[in-house]
């Protein structure tokens, strides 16, 4: 991802999709730690909410001013939960898919594959169900399911 950085406007102009927030990330804090980027306002905030099992949910919030900008006409799209004001182009036309579900990201090495992923939450799915011993019927509530509290 080749971003450029117009920190008298504060702007970050991106030539691509943001399709990896994680790795969008570690490029505004490489910028930022760099000799020009250090003597500038942070551009982003960052968080990332652990949801178990190995997921994560990120978020990048653009701040002190700073804006995305995407200056070359085309479509582009921004996966992940990116908050921040997008400088208007002609010929641009920019779709932010946002989510709480979670993607796995593996930056310089390998990570879970989808099967690997898919295995993991069925066995805790498994763990769960096993734990529910009440009997279901057609003549059982709900009101009777939610009371039961086991043997």
């Amino acid at each position: 991802m080749a971003l450029t950085f117009d920190h008298a406007n504060l702007v970050i102009e991106s030539t691509a999709s943001i399709t990896d927030l994680p790795v969008f990330h570690a490029a505004l804090r490489d910028w930022e730690d760099s000799d020009i980027g250090v003597v500038h306002p942070v551009t982003h905030k960052w968080k990332a909410l652990t949801l178990g099992s190995g997921g994560f949910m990120y978020q990048a919030d653009l701040i002190n001013g700073w804006s995305l900008k995407f200056p070359i006409p085309g479509n582009y799209i921004i996966s992940g939960n990116l908050k921040g004001s997008i400088v208007p182009v002609t010929g641009v036309y920019v779709e932010r898919e946002t989510s709480t579900s979670y993607v796995t990201t593996a930056q310089g090495s390998t990570g879970p594959s989808a099967a690997d992923i898919a295995a993991a939450v069925r066995a805790d799915l498994a763990a769960e169900l096993a734990m529910i011993d009440a009997a279901v019927s057609s003549r059982a509530t709900v009101t009777g399911i939610m009371e039961y509290t086991g043997p």
